[in-house]
């Protein structure tokens, strides 16, 4: 009898303890599942919030359209339309553009879109808008992975509320995809080196990182700097997968030959040898260096010094928003943490330092403006989040750590609440002029005013203005090329004339006419006989000027 109850006391020991397992087990699943959705919530909010920051008043802010944006999508249109860029040359691997040259990606990207929604602005900018959107999602998964799921929600929050990505988003300058293409490329490099996969994947780890060559040519100064040193930490698994290591350097070289040989043409050889002719895209020679260019003679260290102290502050209207920085107040103090948690946990997870410090070389070969300098912000955005984290979690008191993230995000969204509503409400009366906002609309009254075979003047007054006629009239660029007068001056191409259309006052053909439409901008004025105010709105003024 006695051994009956003690047999039964065990089993039913034996059923409290598996309860209690059950339950502790299914706590711990139900825990889980908690933070799992919590951690959705917060990244589709985030997500949510950066998406509509990027695509409101979209695609009229900033209004018009720059020099730069109408020149890129023109070129989308002239591939699209006709295979060549605008001066004629089949699938250009760099466009000659201005002269001094302008980085392809984008506008080879950006076909499809210019195709679906036609050339205009949404046309033009809906593909860097969405990458922004898409920069958002990746730097999050990328982090999650080195680190932590919440690191990844912080520094995917700090992104989408930067003044500089927000503004960097809106606009489709072509080298503004730099950013994208060399996160996406680091976060490839780095999951082709730790997934177990590695041996099927490896030979395209640097897929990525060659084709940003192609979205700013200034990336060929950084990526030797990121990949050398990961390679050395890397280098265990170099010596085990031998040849995917080289096949991956075999496909770099081969995706970013064309790039090199343009460098060779334009910087060492200076001419085009027989054989590049030969290809089945066009390796141009430019009529002047970019480097030397926008070099020009100054104090490099003196200018990038300033630079830098004024908080990566340019003054250009497209990349500044007065009295406010690109960066948020707390990035810069939470990089220099971020620096010291990344070296403390080693290996990888220093990717972010590695990548900070391949950019330096650009401090003493270029002068820094926000263009030139945009691949330093997302390992300065992602170190901010990585500081900021590790800094959490080594404060011991629970209400002190969190009220040292509630100050953190509060600094960080009151910032960025305040750059939103200067920026939706009055950044358009700022850029507008330098964007020519409103020529559109001149146009169609010059389209419908002018009588046939009447000469046009187009504003000597705006830079490189043959191109907004380009953009907005959607002029074939075979009748460009065979119908226009084009002049090289120094480092650029100048375009004299095309058909009716003539570009400086001082062209015959306008003081000979009877009479000609001008478009003028800003008060321009010019000697007539008589004239005759047909529009103006703004910065535009359309007239007639009669010459007798």
């Amino acid at each position: 009898m006695q051994r009956y109850k003690t047999i039964t006391e065990d089993i039913k020991t034996e059923q409290s303890q598996a309860e209690d397992v059950t339950i502790i087990t299914f706590g711990i699943s139900l825990y889980k599942r908690i933070n799992r959705i919590r951690t959705q919530i917060l990244f589709w909010c985030i997500l949510i919030i950066g998406g509509i920051i990027r695509f409101v008043q979209f695609p009229s802010l900033p209004a018009g359209i720059g020099q730069d944006e109408a020149s890129a999508a023109y070129e989308s249109y002239a591939l699209l339309t006709r295979g060549t860029d605008r001066w004629g040359n089949k699938f250009p691997i760099y466009f000659p553009s201005w002269g001094s040259g302008q980085n392809v990606l984008q506008s080879y990207l950006n076909i499809p879109f210019i195709k679906l929604f036609g050339l205009n602005t949404f046309g033009a900018r809906f593909l860097p808008t969405l990458l922004g959107v898409m920069t958002l999602i990746m730097l999050y998964l990328f982090i999650k992975k080195l680190y932590n799921t919440r690191t990844g929600l912080l520094a995917m929050l700090m992104l989408s509320l930067t003044p500089w990505h927000i503004m960097l988003s809106r606009w489709s300058l072509e080298s503004n995809l730099l950013p994208f293409f060399l996160l996406i490329g680091v976060a490839s490099m780095v999951y082709c080196y730790t997934s177990s996969a590695r041996k099927v994947l490896l030979p395209f780890s640097l897929m990525f990182l060659a084709l940003s060559c192609y979205a700013y040519g200034i990336a060929i100064l950084i990526i030797p700097g990121i990949v050398g040193p990961y390679f050395l930490i890397r280098h265990k698994t170099i010596f085990a997968y031998k040849t995917g290591f080289l096949l991956s350097l075999g496909i770099f070289l081969l995706l970013t030959m064309p790039f090199l040989l343009f460098i060779l043409d334009n910087n060492i050889l200076h001419y085009t040898p027989t054989f590049l002719t030969h290809l089945p895209f066009t390796i141009p020679l430019l009529i002047s260096s970019r480097l030397t260019q926008i070099n020009n003679g100054q104090n490099l260290l003196a200018f990038n010094t300033h630079f830098l102290i004024s908080d990566f502050c340019d003054g250009a209207i497209s990349n500044n928003l007065n009295r406010f920085q690109p960066l948020s107040m707390v990035t810069l103090p939470g990089a220099a943490l971020g620096v010291y948690y990344s070296l403390k946990k080693h290996g990888d997870a220093t990717i972010f330092v590695i990548w900070l410090v391949a950019t330096l070389p650009l401090f003493f070969l270029v002068p820094l403006n926000i263009n030139r300098s945009n691949a330093i912000f997302i390992p300065l955005i992602a170190l901010s989040a990585i500081g900021i984290s590790g800094l959490f979690n080594d404060i011991s008191y629970k209400n002190v750590k969190w009220l040292f993230l509630i100050v953190i995000l509060a600094i960080t969204l009151s910032y960025s609440g305040l750059f939103c509503s200067d920026y939706f409400t009055n950044y358009n009366s700022y850029i507008g002029y330098a964007f020519n906002d409103g020529l559109d609309q001149a146009f169609l009254t010059t389209k419908t005013q002018a009588t046939s075979g009447e000469p046009i003047y187009f504003s000597a007054s705006i830079p490189m203005n043959y191109v907004y006629l380009l953009y907005f009239l959607h002029i074939d660029p075979y009748d460009f090329q065979h119908h226009s007068s084009v002049i090289a001056v120094g480092d650029t191409y100048k375009v004299l004339s095309y058909r009716k259309y003539y570009f400086y006052l001082t062209e015959p053909q306008l003081t000979a006419a009877p009479s000609y439409i001008a478009i003028l901008k800003g008060g321009e004025q010019i000697n007539c006989h008589s004239y005759q105010v047909l529009y103006y709105q703004g910065a535009w003024m359309v007239e007639r000027c009669n010459n007798r």
